[in-house]
């Protein structure tokens, strides 16, 4: 997804609200969000450019699939810290979706990343899975959960309990992994020789792991949902964790044909 460019002579807010048939208060809201970049300045006045455009395409699009404008703005902004943006919207449906590209960092970047990764905090996080060594540099599975860690340091949470989640994450995954192993050596897999259908296993393989990323996803999020409503009730602070609860829910809901209904519309 490209960004704003300074080439060319670009748009005034009027001509990008044209392009996007979108109202100008709505752009506006967009930068009070952090959803747009800002435009480029020459003097008082604020020039838009193509990267502009696409990213209000973007976010049409993300909207008719059911995000909220605080979901999106939360997965802008996992993608600028370094996730990948189609493995985090799981657009594509091929082997890798809602999978993504494991990231190689020098040890200079990965501080830049997440200051508080020194001394015994780095090894415990390669213990925990979260960075594995190589050579001089670092390889991260999962640059998501990295910005996760990130996050919660920079808020203020210490940085071995942002690392006790990553552990926790892991062994409870692990835990799932060897379920579904256990299911597909057990019983798939003979259920396929016994049938003479062994040449299936590897299509079933990719469309299964992309079923289970997506489920496991959506079951994720309603879990964690429900547990910060209960844990609402025992906080004085309730009701705001209630209310940012409901900001970022998907809040729609498809029916059979692919149709995208707010609840409101039903």
């Amino acid at each position: 997804m490209a960004e704003s460019s300074g080439s060319g002579p670009g748009m005034t807010i009027d001509e990008l609200a044209w392009h996007a048939q979108l109202p100008v208060r709505t752009i506006r809201e967009y930068h009070t969000m952090r959803l747009l970049p800002p435009p480029e300045r020459r003097g008082r006045v604020g020039f838009y450019h193509p990267g502009h455009v696409q990213r209000l395409e973007l976010i049409a699009r993300l909207q008719r699939r059911g995000y909220s404008l605080a979901g999106i703005r939360d997965l802008l902004q996992a993608w600028a810290a370094g996730a990948n943006l189609t493995s985090l919207l799981g657009v594509d449906a091929g082997q890798a979706g809602l999978d993504e590209i494991p990231l190689r960092l020098t040890r200079a970047e990965l501080s830049e990343r997440l200051p508080a990764l020194a001394g015994p905090s780095l090894r415990r996080a390669c213990a925990v899975g979260l960075i594995q060594p190589e050579g001089e540099d670092f390889l991260v599975r999962s640059p998501a959960l990295l910005a996760l860690v990130a996050d919660g340091t920079a808020a203020g949470v210490p940085v071995s309990e942002m690392l006790d989640l990553a552990d926790a994450l892991r062994s409870q995954l692990s835990s799932v992994a060897d379920a579904i192993a256990d299911l597909i050596a057990g019983r798939l897999l003979p259920t396929l020789q016994h049938a003479h259908n062994a040449d299936d296993l590897v299509p079933l393989l990719q469309r299964g792991r992309l079923l289970l990323l997506q489920g496991a996803a959506s079951t994720l999020a309603d879990r964690l949902a429900a547990a910060l409503m209960r844990r609402s009730d025992d906080t004085d602070r309730g009701t705001a964790l209630r209310a940012a609860i409901e900001q970022i829910r998907v809040g729609a809901v498809s029916d059979s044909a692919g149709n995208i209904r707010h609840p409101a519309a039903r």
